[in-house]
């Protein structure tokens, strides 16, 4: 493979979608065991850290797996995206039925939240200024990382005012069913409109480690606002995904 010229995507990249696409027309079928970095390095005339840079993005795809002191395999069976329809999943029909927003997403795949911590603490000046608080307003915050089959796909962090969460099942571990929005809506502040924003970026190191996902892999940062029927936020969601699990739907009435 010639080396890019200049303002084409980096090397690794275009070796990464080689690779790939020999892996989808089975010129390396599931389970085949792919060239050696030395070998890769001939082919395309390129250096190790290239090629390792090229089978990292194939790993954190989904296509393959290094299996210590016996090289690099496709996998058997490839990752199947998880579709997330935000229009579907965050309709009251889904939750104000007591039905998890996840349950449109996985269908019957294994679903499994971990780590979920909750908080009360004054808001930084980000959380008041998303929540239309005061500055040190008190909130709950409530974290968790979703595995779906046991594979890291997010952390999620949602932010309320305290006066919305206080005596509720939102400061528990389990809200019940239907979720935090199912607990609002019996205070008189169910959501009313949503507001997404969805942002592409390179991830921290922190979200590295979370999601199991290497410096070279996107992540999808989507921040939720949910509005009541005065308009009020009721919750702000920050997310972090990993952008190679997820296919992302969105649609619109004519």
């Amino acid at each position: 493979m010639p080396r890019a010229p200049k303002g084409q995507p980096p090397r690794y990249k275009q070796i990464a979608d080689d690779l790939r696409d020999k892996i989808e027309r089975k010129v390396y079928a599931p389970g085949a065991k792919l060239p050696s970095e030395s070998e890769l390095m001939e082919e395309y005339d390129a250096a190790r850290l290239t090629i390792r840079h090229a089978i990292s993005i194939l790993a954190t795809e989904g296509l393959t797996e290094a299996r210590h002191g016996k090289g690099v395999y496709v996998l058997a069976g490839q990752w199947q995206p998880i579709v997330r329809n935000a229009l579907k999943r965050l309709s009251a029909d889904q939750w104000g039925q007591g039905r998890s927003m996840w349950d449109v997403d996985i269908d019957d795949r294994k679903l499994e939240p971990t780590d979920v911590r909750m908080e009360q603490l004054p808001a930084d000046a980000d959380a008041a200024r998303a929540l239309g608080l005061e500055p040190d307003a008190l909130i709950v915050t409530r974290t968790r990382r979703y595995l779906v089959d046991r594979v890291p796909v997010m952390r999620a962090t949602s932010l309320i005012p305290e006066d919305l969460a206080r005596g509720t099942a939102i400061t528990r571990t389990d809200t019940g069913p239907g979720g935090i929005y199912a607990r609002l809506a019996e205070g008189g502040h169910g959501p009313a409109r949503f507001r997404e924003e969805v942002r592409c970026r390179m991830p921290r190191a922190d979200e590295m480690a979370d999601l199991s996902i290497t410096a070279t892999a996107p992540v999808v940062e989507l921040t939720r606002y949910a509005y009541d029927t005065r308009d009020r936020v009721v919750e702000v969601n920050r997310m972090i995904l990993d952008a190679s699990r997820y296919l992302l739907v969105y649609d619109f009435p004519a």
